[in-house]
This record gives structure tokens, sequence and C-alpha cells, in this order.
């Protein structure tokens, strides 16, 4: 029988899995942060007491809240107090600001913001252009930017009134609407996918599934909130009654001493994390570590068996999306060939079909479409984008925009994405947004974003720029421009300015004869020029 028709109706509720759990384990310690427990009765209560908080703002059911903060345990806080309340959480990238954050504020129609207080500064240079936000909270850690204005009401998080620590019980049910969250766009602006509560939950299940998720495992969580897989290791881990270790953010210098220190048993690594733990010094120790089990996106495919036997632990991977959770994963205990994502999940259809919608043959290139077997297991659409949720569901099928195939033996491959999306950090890049913010310059006329490959794995941006006629573009310029336009992991590495861009007979640029060029001697790369785009901007290389 699947967990999808024996789970309880608390599994099907966001807060309430927290509010099981503060009932039959309240003092267990679920959570660790930063030297400190916490237990399920403790964060409940947090979350009840916020939620009360959060709703003498006139907080209506199903109102959007934009929240922007780093790892936390108050995030967790805001994050659950939503749910209560039956508001609707927009997770924000951190890196976000100026065009990209004002359309996904004014597409989500968030009418009040929860901030880190460092971010206050980004929202103050575009509020006069969302026109639905009126209330701003913020949690304030050193009063760095209590003398930022803002032309809209401004809250302190812990200086909301505190009602009582009981549990709120609003009528919230597996369809209501629980999350927008934004994924990047390909040839358009960036979508917010419509997660409700079943299938906000169901990536966990899925999940704790994939990792034989236990009561008595430690997990690693330094995945951001905003982003699912930070998400579904929470609740996974809520689910089973089990501990989790939480970061702000990933270190690999403190990776495996974090894991020793706790005892972390399974963690998530996105984007190119097991080859930056592999590419690092052998150590005579590496072995001795406490992980069974990390569940890679992707595989170190041309090290995967070293990294096991180096580090002594199980990889694990899948092929999904926030649109259609976790479709497709390998089993650690069958032989699954090297480069395949595995076999489909036991709640989906998963088929390769050609741009006609045919199924291809085993072998041939096409498509992921994705069917779910069970109801609110699939994103509801796209906020506010009506004609995208259509042509996403062609069919009555997902399609995923993802390209790969299926051998005879039911094992699929992905290839790339069909469209234009750069895989970047653990981050999905939208070369329309690249290009957009690159065309605003007053000295370009047009510009094309597209990856070429990195030394680990995933992708680096090159942008290919044509200048105004009888404008000439300085590269440390440029880059300087996009440092302030653009989140770090977005800013190109590389420019190269051509005359014009090659075209279809249609008009549409040619980004595969692009690709193809790749590096060539004209490219402009800012890291052999001394100069390199952290988190923190730019800063020279020594």
């Amino acid at each position: 029988m699947s967990p999808f028709d024996e789970a309880p109706e608390h599994e099907w509720i966001v807060h309430r899995i927290l509010e099981h759990n503060a009932d039959l384990y309240p003092d267990f310690p679920f959570l660790h942060y930063e030297g400190n427990d916490y237990s399920h009765k403790q964060m409940n209560q947090r979350a009840n007491r916020l939620a009360r908080g959060i709703a003498s703002l006139d907080l209506q059911f199903g109102d959007r809240v934009a929240v922007m903060m780093k790892n936390s345990p108050e995030y967790i806080d805001v994050w659950f107090a939503l749910a209560k309340l039956g508001a609707v959480e927009v997770p924000l990238n951190t890196a976000y600001k100026g065009e990209i954050l004002t359309h996904m504020l004014q597409n989500s129609g968030a009418n009040i913001a929860v901030l880190d207080e460092e971010f206050l500064p980004i929202f103050a240079d575009i509020l006069d252009r969302c026109v639905n936000l009126k209330k701003c909270i913020i949690h304030y850690d050193n009063s760095l930017t209590e003398n930022v204005t803002i032309p809209i009401q401004k809250h302190s998080l812990s200086g909301l009134p505190r009602g009582s620590e009981n549990n709120l019980n609003k009528k919230i049910f597996p369809e209501t609407l629980a999350c927008i969250m934004f994924t990047s766009g390909t040839t358009g602006p960036s979508k917010g996918v419509m997660l409700n509560h079943q299938f906000e939950i169901s990536f966990s299940i899925v999940f704790n599934e994939i990792v034989s998720l236990q009561k008595d495992d430690i997990s690693y969580n330094f995945l951001p909130f905003f982003h699912i897989a930070g998400k579904f290791i929470l609740l996974g881990t809520l689910l089973v009654g089990g501990r989790m270790i939480l970061r702000e953010r990933l270190s690999i210098e403190n990776f495996w001493p974090d894991v020793r220190r706790y005892g972390a048993t399974v963690t998530v690594a996105v984007g190119g994390i097991c080859q930056m733990l592999y590419s690092a010094e052998r150590q005579q120790d590496d072995a001795e570590n406490s992980l069974r089990m990390i569940y890679s996106v992707p595989n170190p495919h041309e090290v995967q068996e070293e990294f096991k036997q180096r580090f002594d632990l199980e990889l694990t991977e899948g092929y999904g999306s926030t649109e259609a959770n976790i479709v497709i994963y390998s089993r650690p205990d069958e032989s699954t060939p090297i480069g395949s994502c595995g076999r489909v999940a036991p709640y989906y259809e998963v088929k390769i079909v050609d741009p006609a919608g045919r199924q291809c043959p085993s072998g041939e290139a096409g498509e992921f479409a994705i069917r779910p077997k069970y109801p609110n297991t699939l994103m509801s659409g796209y906020y506010g984008m009506e004609e995208k949720s259509l042509e996403a569901f062609k069919d009555l099928w997902f399609h995923s925009g993802d390209r790969g195939y299926q051998d005879s033996n039911g094992y699929f491959y992905f290839l790339d994405r069909l469209k234009d999306a750069i895989r970047r950090r653990g981050e999905n890049i939208s070369s329309f947004e690249v290009e957009r913010i690159l065309n605003m310059h007053k000295d370009i006329s047009e510009s094309a974003a597209i990856a070429v490959p990195a030394k680990l794995g995933e992708d680096e941006v090159k942008a290919i720029i044509v200048c105004n006629p009888g404008a000439k573009l300085n590269p440390v310029k440029l880059l300087e421009y996009c440092v302030e336009q653009m989140p770090y992991f977005m800013v190109p590495r590389y420019f190269e300015f051509k005359p014009s861009l090659p075209r279809t007979p249609t008009q549409k640029v040619r980004k595969i004869e692009l690709r193809n060029e790749g590096i060539t001697d004209n490219t402009w790369d800012c890291e052999t020029s001394g100069l390199r785009v952290t988190r923190r901007g730019l800063t020279k290389i020594t």
C-alpha cells in the first residue's frame, strides 16, 4: 500500500506535522542551529505566537507573504506561522534584486514582506514599483539598517505582539495553497509554481523513500528554504521524528567537521557539491564519518565509485522539478547504469515524448512528460500565468522542458534542457533574465547568454554582446554593471563582443552556434583578468 493511501490526515497539512510531533514528542530536540537545540514543542509554540503577531497586521486567509530570509529558526517560525494562518508563503532567493525581484513581488501580489534586515536596502530600491506591497516585517540582527526609510509600514519581527502558545486550528485542507515558489524562466520571466499543502509534503515522502530516512537519522541541511530541497529535508525529518542540523549556508571547509561533530547521517548535494568534496585534498580519515547517504543531483558520474569508497557512503540521485516532484530516482540496492538518474517513482508515470507528444522508442531522445497517480502531487499551475500553465499541461501531461531518454530496461537519462536555462552553483539561471538586464544597458543593442562547461561540473555563463553603433564597452565596467544588477550567481564570467548575432531565417538567435563556439580567442574571462564574483561582490584574485 502506498504512503499516499495510508498516511493520516495530519501528514497532508504542513504545520500539523509539527503540531502532531509537539503532542507526541514535545521535548525531542528536533532542530539544532548555531549551538542551540529546539524541541518540537518550542518550535510549535514559537510559530503559534508569531502567527498571532502577524495576524495582528490584518493578514487575511490566502494573502501572499514574500519571505527573504537566510536559514534560521526564525525563518522556520515564519514558514509555519504563515501555514497556520492559511497565508501563502512566497520564498525569495536572497541573491535577487532589481528587476527580477520586482517581477516576483508584482507577479505574486504579495502585500506583506518578511526580511532579514540586511535585505531591507534591496527592497527600499524597488518599492516604488511594487504597488501591492504595503507592510514590511524586519528580522533585526544588529540594527545596521535602522536608518533605512521605506514608504510602507515597517515592523520588527521580534516586536510583533505575541499571543497564546496554543494551536490556531484554522480550517486548512490538503489542497489549500501553501507556497508560491519561483523557478527560473527559460524563454520568459520566472514563473511562480503553486504548491498546495499536500504537494509540498509529497516531496518529503518521496525523499524519505529515496534515502530510507528513519527516526534515528540526523539530517544535515544547508540548502536554503527558497529551494524546494531545503524544505523537503526539514519536512521529511519531521515526518519520521528525526533530528536536523541546520546551517545558514554550505561551507565545504566545515562540511566534514560538521558531519562528524553532529553525527549526521543523510544530506542532499545539489549541483557540483560532490565534485567539490571530491576535489578537496585527501585525508587519511576521509572514510571515518557518520554519513551513510548523500542524495546527489546529479551524482559525480565520472568518479562515482571512487567517491563512495573514499568516503564510505552510498550515493543516490534523481530527476525532478519544483513543478513535478522527484519523479525518477536510483535505488541503492540495484545496479543503476552510470549516467542514469534511475527508474520512475511508483507514484508517477513518466514518458519521453517527441514534439508532437508521441512516446519515443527506447534510446531516442525527447522531452520528459509526467503524470501523477495520486491527487495533489503535482503543481497546481503557475500563479497568474494561465496560458503558461495550459502550455505546460498539454495533452494532460506535464511537459518538463527537459530532454532525455529511457533505455530498454526502464532507466532514464537526463541530457539537457530543451530551452536555454543555465545551471550554475546549484542555481537554475534564466538566459532570458540575464539578457534582459544586459539589454537595459545604455550601450548594448542586444545580447545572448549561453552556458559553457565549468571545471567542477555544471555551467559558467558567457554573454555575447552587440553594442550600439559607435559605442564601446570596457568589459570590467560591464562586469561591474552586472554585479550591481544581478544576483552573484547569475553574473557572466565571460564576455565576447560581436558585430551581430547569428540568426535563423525567422530571425531567432542561433544559440546552438554560439554554444558550439564556446570560449574563443576573443572571449574575455574575468578570472584570468584577476577578478571574481562572489556572494560579497566583486573581488580581486590574489
